[in-house]
């Protein structure tokens, strides 16, 4: 019986010139994953080993072993069903000839009882010799228990490490506590562990987060989370990470399923996120979607929403407002504003939070008596408003339009001390001092207190800047300009404006004799 080994070429019909490109970490990770899917996950962390000595990187699963027949054909593959890293049946081939022909590597593998080394041959096609991959196999007489492949010269140890993180598995060290798991995939923390040079990431989004799709890291993103779903696949070989709308859409597929626990834990985790809203019809980065589906989650459990109440009890849902709506563009202006003089910190969030029962804006600012809402002023008030309107007319003579109707703001706490209506005016036809008349006022608005102050000169302001609204709003240029040209009469006027003062004064002797803060 003859037992000395015998030794063979076969091409692999892989013409040496075939147009394909892969960099080095795609070129060892397809490698690595032949030894992934051979051992699996679960025992990968304690089957696997590599050593890099002699500028030789050696990779060693023990105890496993198969047919160098699989390596041969493309398409051919041991993972054609069940769950595994790789499906496609090329990616050994591929990475072998980018490995000889652009990375000049040497390539070997041995595991039962053969032993082969990548190398080149000529085959005949239509007359023509054209270079192919081939394998120079050699047969062995014993079989041997594990599966060995070194690449030489190799000494790039951070390539490896790379490599070697972005597979999933449970005790991988950028994985910290695991929130959630299932046998279709995992959620992890991140740890404190920097992802080496030439992790995959998301172009215009390399934050810590991390998602791992068919057990292969795809992508990346900002919070400190890792998603793994395993049943996920990539049907675009080529494709070595995802975009930025693949790794949103990953991980809201991924977070529809999740029990209230594990929700809870990842929304607190988004946070950043919680009033994020699409930006357009169609914004396939925006995770608004994740985190509804994550709130929608929790309100399933009535004892977890309870818990999330009492960690986060100063939230307030400020829904969408259409521009075209006045009414309420008004009502979440002064809303906003009543929110900044709050003592209280709230935080504003995304309509999907009612569902775990926060009020929203507009709500809190009207229990808080904050909305501005107005009445028809009373006989005393009606007397100071004619003296505000006397000196407008005087010191802005040439206005070419009607003074408005003055009402009375109700609430006293309101965070609007004065308030106008505005109805655009298209096109505008009139001017002041050149500046256009872009708004007609149905009325102007101020607190009763500022028509009995000791101060004047507020209540002229107010109304004044109230009245400038024709022109445009506060943020508005046009708006700016037209109130230079109110304070341009103001100071063209100051003698008027000073015997008025003491006129405004002296209206009412009896509530000057009351007030004690009058200083004569």
């Amino acid at each position: 019986m003859d037992t000395s080994p015998h030794t063979t070429t076969i091409p692999l019909n892989l013409m040496y010139d075939y147009p394909v490109k892969w960099s080095t970490f795609k070129t060892l990770r397809d490698f690595v994953q032949n030894f992934y899917d051979a051992i699996g996950s679960q025992k990968w962390y304690s089957s696997f080993e590599y050593t890099v000595e002699n500028n030789i990187l050696t990779l060693r699963a023990n105890n496993v072993g198969f047919s160098y027949e699989w390596l041969l054909h493309i398409g051919a593959s041991t993972k054609r069903t069940g769950n595994f890293a790789g499906y496609f049946g090329e990616g050994f081939k591929i990475a072998s000839l980018c490995a000889v022909r652009d990375h000049g590597w040497n390539v070997s593998m041995a595991s039962r009882d053969w032993v082969f080394r990548v190398c080149t041959s000529q085959v005949a096609v239509d007359n023509t010799s054209l270079c192919s991959l081939a394998y120079e196999i050699e047969t062995r007489p014993t079989e041997c228990s594990e599966t060995v492949m070194k690449l030489s010269p190799f000494s790039d140890t951070d390539l490896i490490k790379a490599v070697l993180l972005s597979f999933y598995y449970p005790e991988n060290p950028l994985f910290e506590k695991c929130l959630w798991q299932s046998a279709d995939g995992a959620v992890f923390t991140r740890s404190d562990m920097s992802k080496p040079r030439g992790f995959p990431q998301t172009y215009d989004d390399s934050g810590p987060g991390i998602v791992y799709a068919g057990f292969q890291a795809m992508g990346s993103f900002r919070e400190p989370l890792v998603f793994c779903s395993h049943s996920h696949r990539n049907d675009d070989r080529d494709r070595g990470t995802y975009y930025r709308m693949q790794v949103v859409g990953l991980i809201e597929r991924f977070v529809s399923y999740l029990p209230p626990e594990p929700s809870a834990l990842i929304l607190e985790k988004f946070k950043s996120r919680w009033y994020e809203r699409p930006r357009k019809k169609y914004d396939f980065d925006c995770y608004n979607k994740i985190v509804s589906r994550l709130i929608e989650n929790i309100s399933r459990s009535a004892e977890v929403t309870a818990s999330w109440r009492n960690a986060h009890p100063d939230l307030l849902v400020a829904r969408a407002v259409r521009r075209s709506d006045l009414a309420s563009v008004n009502r979440r202006s002064q809303a906003l504003d009543w929110l900044k003089r709050s003592p209280r910190r709230y935080r504003l969030v995304q309509d999907a939070f009612s569902m775990l029962g926060y009020q929203t804006l507009e709500d809190a600012c009207e229990k808080d008596d904050g909305f501005s809402i107005v009445r028809s002023p009373n006989e005393m008030e009606l007397q100071q408003i004619a003296k505000l309107e006397t000196i407008t007319r005087q010191i802005l003579h040439d206005l070419p339009f009607d003074l408005p109707p003055c009402k009375i703001i109700i609430s006293e706490s309101a965070v609007w001390r004065g308030m106008a209506v505005c109805i655009p005016i298209n096109p505008p036809s009139l001017k002041y001092q050149g500046t256009p008349i872009r708004f007609h006022l149905p009325y102007v608005a101020m607190q009763s207190s500022l028509l009995t102050s000791m101060k004047p000169n507020v209540a002229l302001g107010t109304y004044l800047h109230e009245l400038a609204h024709v022109f445009g709003g506060d943020q508005s240029t046009k708006f700016s300009r037209g109130l230079s040209e109110f304070l341009d009469a103001v100071l063209a006027n100051t003698a008027a404006i000073a015997l008025w003062e003491k006129q405004w004064l002296n209206l009412d002797e009896e509530s000057l004799a009351n007030d004690d803060s009058v200083t004569r």
